[in-house]
C-alpha cells in the first residue's frame, strides 16, 4: 500500500512534469563595462543625515545622477566595473543638497530681484546689496531716490520692503508727492498687500467696482491700498500686466539661480504655484531652470490660483491631477495630491490672528485670508480626497482653528498618513504643540520671524513675553514632530545656513538671544534644511539625505557645521554644489589640489565654460551640443578654450 502509493505520487510528479511548457534559458544580456562611468567623492567630512545623529561616510559613489555606494574608501577603490573619475574634496564638507521647502521664485523673489527695495533690514542680493532704511522721512527719501534715477517716465515702478512698524504711516498724499507722474507700487514687506500712487491706478484702470463687496473689506480706497483677498484680485486681473512682464520675471530668475548657487539651494518648492498668471510664470520658471540645470524645482497648487480664476474644487482637483503629464521637465516638478491653503494674515503686516489683544497697536487688525466657514470647507474637501494639506498659519488663532479643523476630520474620517503641515507657525505654546504631535500634525516654520521682528514686536504688537517666544521650534522637536526651516523668499533670505543659525542660537537683529530654553540643536536644525525639508512635500524618497538609490545632489561648505560653534553655522562659506552628480562651484572657491582659478577640478575632467559660468566635461558638453571634436565644442559653445 505504502510502495503503491509512493509509485502513484512519482507517476503524477512525472506527468506534471511532462506537461510544462519547456523555455529556452534566458539569454544574459551582456553589458559593456567599457562605457560604464562613475564618481567617486572622498578626502572630506561626508556627513549623510541619516538616523538620530551626525553620521559620517569616508566615501560616494555616483552614477548616472545616482548614488549608488556610501561607505568605506577602500571598499569602493576598484570595486566597480568601468571608468573612475575620483573627486578628493580636499578637507571640504559634503552634505546633501541644500532644500528650501517653502519660497516663491518667481512671483514675489523673482519680482523682488528684479526691481527695487527699500526695506527695514539690509538685503544683499546678488547683483546688489541694499541697506536697511528706518522713519518715515527716509523712507520717503529712499522712495524719492529711486523714482529720480528712472529715465523711462512711462514704466511702472515697483518697490518692495515698506513696513510701518520701522516706516510709519503712508498715506496716497504722502506716496504721489515722491513719486509724482510715474506709476508707482509700493510692495508690502509680507508681499500681502499693495500701496497704489494715482498715477498707477490711471494707468491700469483700477476703480471700486474692479472688487467684490466681501472683498472690498480689505481694501482701503482713500489710500489705494489693497491687502489679503483684495490684493490677490488686484494681483492676479488689473495689475496682471505689470505682474506677468516676462522680460521683468527672466532678469529676476536669473538672479534666483545665482543666489541659489550661492547659497548651496538644490531644490526649492513653491507652495500655491502660481500666484499670479500660470503660464507667465510656468514659462520663466521654465527658461530660468533650463539655464541653470542646477536645482529642481517642486510646485504645488492651491487657493490663490483657485481663487482668483473662481473655479470649484473638483475641476481644481482634475487640473491638479493633470499638471505633472503636461508640465513636468527635468527641473521642474509638480506635486500631485497635495495643496495649500490659507488661514490668518500676514506676520510682516501685524494681521496674524491672535488669541490675547495686540499690544500697545491701536490700529493694528487681525484678519482671516478665507473665512473660517469657508477655510473648513475647504480643508475638508482636500482631506476627503486624501490629499496633503499645507496651510498658510502665524498667529497662535490661526493655528488653533486649524488644530480644530483636523481634530474634526479625524473623528470623521480618520487618516493615518495625513502628513497635514502647518506652515510659518509664528505664535503658538506648548499645549498646541502637543494637540499637534497627538495628531500627527508636521511643521515648517520660519525661524526668521524671530531674528527680524522680536525686537520691533516687543514695543508693538505682541508685546516681550510673545515676542521673545516667536516660532518655539523646540517645543516641536522635543515632541518629534518632523520640522522643516523655510524662508518663504523673500519674507527671509534664501540662505538655510542663516535660518538654521536662528534656529540654533536665537540670536535676533539687536544681538539679543530670546527665550534660549527654545533653541533647537544644530543636528535638528541641519535636519530642516536637509532630509526633513525633503519630508515636508514628501520627496524624501528621492532626495534630503545620502543613502544608495537617491540623487546625487550635494553642498559643499568649506567648514563642517557640526565641527564649529553653533554661533558660526550662518559663516559657512558655500563651495559649491554636485546636481544630480554634475558640480558647479560659486566662482573662486575650491582653488588649488588639481584645480583651475574657476575652482574647476582638472583630475575630474572639468574645465570652465564662460557660457554656463559652470565647470563642465569637455566630452560631456560635446556630446550634448553635437560635436565631435571637445576642443572645437568648447571653442564655439563656450567661448574659451578647454584649458
Amino acid at each position: 500500500m505504502f510502495r503503491t502509493m509512493i509509485f502513484v505520487i512519482f507517476a503524477a510528479a512525472l506527468l506534471a512534469c511532462s506537461n510544462v511548457k519547456k523555455t529556452k534559458p534566458k539569454e544574459r544580456v551582456k553589458i559593456n563595462t567599457s562605457k560604464l562611468q562613475q564618481t567617486l567623492y572622498y578626502g572630506g567630512d561626508i556627513i549623510t543625515m541619516e538616523g538620530n545623529e551626525p553620521t559620517y561616510a569616508e566615501a560616494v559613489i555616483e552614477r548616472d545622477g545616482k548614488i549608488i555606494y556610501v561607505g568605506k574608501k577602500s571598499s569602493a577603490v576598484n570595486n566597480f566595473a568601468g571608468k573612475t573619475i575620483e573627486v578628493d574634496l580636499q578637507g571640504k564638507t559634503m552634505l546633501p543638497g541644500f532644500i528650501e521647502p517653502h519660497a516663491h521664485p518667481v512671483s514675489i523673489g523673482g519680482f523682488i530681484l528684479a526691481n527695487d527695495i527699500v526695506a527695514p533690514h539690509e538685503w544683499r542680493m546678488p547683483h546688489q546689496t541694499y541697506p536697511g532704511v528706518s522713519g518715515k522721512e527716509n523712507y520717503l527719501k529712499a522712495v524719492k531716490d529711486i523714482i529720480d534715477s528712472k529715465e523711462d517716465r512711462n514704466k511702472t515702478v515697483m518697490i518692495w520692503g515698506y513696513h510701518k512698524a520701522w516706516h510709519g504711516d503712508i498715506t496716497l498724499k504722502d506716496i504721489d508727492k515722491v513719486t509724482g507722474d510715474i506709476p508707482t507700487i509700493i510692495w508690502q514687506r509680507s508681499t500681502h498687500e499693495v500701496y497704489l500712487n494715482s498715477a498707477c491706478v490711471k494707468k491700469y484702470g483700477i476703480q471700486k467696482g474692479d472688487l467684490s463687496e466681501a472683498d472690498n473689506k480689505q481694501a482701503d480706497w482713500d489710500n489705494y491700498h489693497f491687502w489679503e483677498r483684495a490684493y490677490q484680485m488686484m494681483k492676479g486681473t488689473k495689475l496682471s500686466p505689470f505682474f506677468s512682464n516676462q522680460k521683468m520675471l527672466k532678469l529676476g530668475m536669473e538672479r534666483i539661480s545665482q543666489l541659489m548657487l550661492q547659497n548651496g539651494i538644490t531644490a526649492m518648492t513653491e507652495p500655491s504655484f502660481p500666484n499670479s498668471t500660470f503660464e507667465d510664470e510656468y514659462a520663466v520658471l521654465l527658461d530660468g531652470t533650463e539655464k541653470a540645470k542646477a536645482y529642481t524645482i517642486y510646485l504645488i497648487a492651491g487657493f490663490p490660483e483657485q481663487f482668483v480664476k473662481k473655479v470649484g474644487n473638483d475641476t481644481y482637483a482634475d487640473h491638479i491631477a493633470s499638471l505633472p503629464e503636461k508640465y513636468n521637465t527635468e527641473y521642474i516638478k509638480f506635486l500631485p495630491n497635495q495643496y495649500k491653503t490659507f488661514g490668518d494674515g500676514a506676520i510682516y503686516s501685524l494681521a496674524l490672528q491672535l488669541r490675547e489683544p495686540f499690544f500697545n497697536c491701536a490700529n493694528c487688525k487681525s484678519e482671516w485670508i478665507i473665512p473660517s466657514k469657508q477655510a473648513q470647507e475647504i480643508f475638508d474637501y482636500w482631506w476627503d480626497k486624501n490629499y496633503k494639506i499645507h496651510i498658510h498659519i502665524t498667529g497662535d488663532l490661526g493655528l488653533e482653528e486649524y488644530l480644530n479643523f483636523t481634530e474634526a476630520a479625524l473623528k470623521r474620517n480618520p487618516r493615518k498618513n495625513h502628513r497635514t503641515t502647518f506652515h510659518h507657525i509664528g505664535l503658538f505654546d506648548a499645549q498646541q504643540a502637543q494637540r499637534m504631535a497627538d495628531m500627527k500634525i508636521e511643521a515648517s516654520a520660519n525661524p526668521y520671524y524671530l531674528w527680524a521682528l522680536a525686537d520691533k514686536y516687543s514695543e508693538t504688537g505682541l508685546g516681550p513675553k510673545r515676542a521673545a517666544n516667536m516660532v518655539a521650534m523646540k517645543e516641536l522637536t522635543k515632541r518629534n514632530i518632523p520640522l522643516s526651516l523655510h524662508s518663504d523668499f523673500a519674507m527671509a533670505p534664501a540662505e538655510p545656513l542663516l535660518l538654521a543659525w536662528v534656529a540654533a542660537n536665537r540670536i535676533v537683529a539687536s544681538g539679543k538671544v530670546m527665550n534660549p530654553e527654545q533653541k533647537i540643536s544644530v543636528y535638528d536644525a541641519m535636519k530642516g534644511i536637509t532630509i526633513t525639508a525633503a519630508r515636508t512635500f514628501e520627496m524624501e524618497g528621492e532626495i534630503g539625505s545620502i543613502k544608495v538609490g537617491k540623487e546625487a545632489t550635494f553642498t559643499l561648505l568649506e567648514q563642517n557645521p557640526f565641527k564649529i560653534a553653533p554661533e558660526k553655522l550662518k559663516d559657512i562659506s558655500v563651495a559649491g554644489i554636485v546636481y544630480k552628480g554634475k558640480m558647479k562651484l560659486n566662482k573662486g572657491k575650491f582653488v588649488g589640489g588639481g584645480r583651475d582659478a574657476h575652482g574647476c577640478i582638472g583630475s575630474a575632467g572639468y574645465s570652465w565654460c564662460e557660457r554656463t559660468g559652470q565647470c563642465e566635461r569637455p566630452w560631456e558638453l560635446a556630446e550634448k551640443i553635437g560635436f565631435e571634436s571637445t576642443a572645437e565644442a568648447f571653442k564655439q559653445y563656450c567661448g574659451n578654450s578647454n584649458n
